[in-house]
């Protein structure tokens, strides 16, 4: 089973928040129902693929589409993994149906994002049960960046798991990436990534320098802002070896952070066997947590997490790796 772990808050207390009725963006969950609609159509002997295409994936909403082209959801891919993980989805169910039927939480989260981010941009959120291909995507339509839509990606099957989710049928790489379920963290992460893209080429362009310092923080920055947000739920393997370990990785870090070799540190699902994945998201949220602290100021405000225009500038300043 899922280990349930909870992180007590160290950095700030936030309370309650209203929101607004009248927040410009959507939460899309009816492509959550139909999965589960699917799911209780399955007869024995039935054409479990025909099932899938008809009521998840010809009934998509808008958004959702958008997500089944970009990660080629297909319903052959959901009849063969409910086929192979039946506990999984058995236990499954009432969590994702308990997440969204809470919209009132995921606003007052996405709320206390915007309260400690003055420019924050507003995109719609896509929650749904995918194919084992993405945790959290983001989409952006137009190249206006004044006008165009935005949306952010939940795969459930990812990031809907709670403590009752039998896990153990999942391949040893699945049961790693899940061991970060983390719904709520899941989203903001995806936010900041609508933000580090919506804010000017420059600072779009920081993160996608195409070395290692660029990626993890591009990574690592929405992690750190993410616990800071909410700090509640799993934290992952990566973050428990990389806290065990941090010194070690530190060292390592500092002689390959300026290279183009991501192996080691992040997207490597299937290249290091003993040790968690990308541990460059834990390395990146350590260099935000150290630049947080040397910032001046008397209120939280996180613009110059997000809004980075020199990857090798900011991890200097940061003074965690020197």
């Amino acid at each position: 089973m899922l280990r349930q772990i909870i992180l007590i808050p160290t950095l700030f207390f936030f309370s309650n928040t209203a929101f607004s009725q009248n927040d410009k963006y959507d939460i899309v969950t009816k492509d959550v129902l139909h999965f589960w609609e699917a799911v209780d159509s399955l007869k024995e002997n039935c054409d479990t693929t025909q099932i899938f295409q008809r009521i998840v994936i010809n009934r998509a909403t808008n958004e959702f589409k958008l997500f089944i082209k970009k990660w080629k959801i297909t319903a052959k891919d959901y009849a063969y993994q409910y086929r192979h993980y039946p506990n999984f989805y058995r236990t499954l169910r009432s969590s994702t149906i308990k997440l969204i039927n809470d919209e009132n939480l995921i606003r007052e989260t996405i709320n206390k994002f915007r309260k400690i981010y003055p420019r924050y941009i507003d995109a719609s959120i896509c929650i749904s049960i995918g194919n084992f291909m993405t945790g959290g995507s983001i989409s952006i339509i137009h190249e206006d960046i004044l006008n165009h839509n935005k949306f952010v990606y939940i795969g459930l099957e990812y990031h809907g798991l709670d403590s009752s989710t039998i896990i153990s049928e999942l391949p040893i790489q699945t049961q790693d990436y899940v061991s970060r379920s983390n719904f709520y963290r899941t989203i903001i992460h995806e936010l900041v990534h609508i933000q580090q893209e919506t804010h000017g080429k420059k600072i779009a362009k920081s993160y996608y320098g195409g070395n290692l310092s660029a990626a993890i923080l591009r990574e690592g920055i929405p992690d750190f802002i993410s616990k800071l947000v909410y700090p509640l739920g799993n934290n992952g393997n990566n973050y428990y070896y990389g806290t065990q370990y941090e010194e070690v990785l530190r060292a390592k870090l500092k002689n390959e952070i300026y290279g183009s070799d991501f192996t080691y540190w992040i997207y490597n699902t299937n290249t290091v066997s003993d040790q968690p994945r990308d541990l460059g998201y834990f390395m990146g949220s350590r260099i935000a947590n150290s630049y947080f602290k040397h910032l001046s100021t008397t209120t939280i405000d996180i613009t110059e997490l997000i809004e980075i225009k020199n990857a090798k500038k900011f991890i200097k300043k940061s003074s965690y790796i020197n």
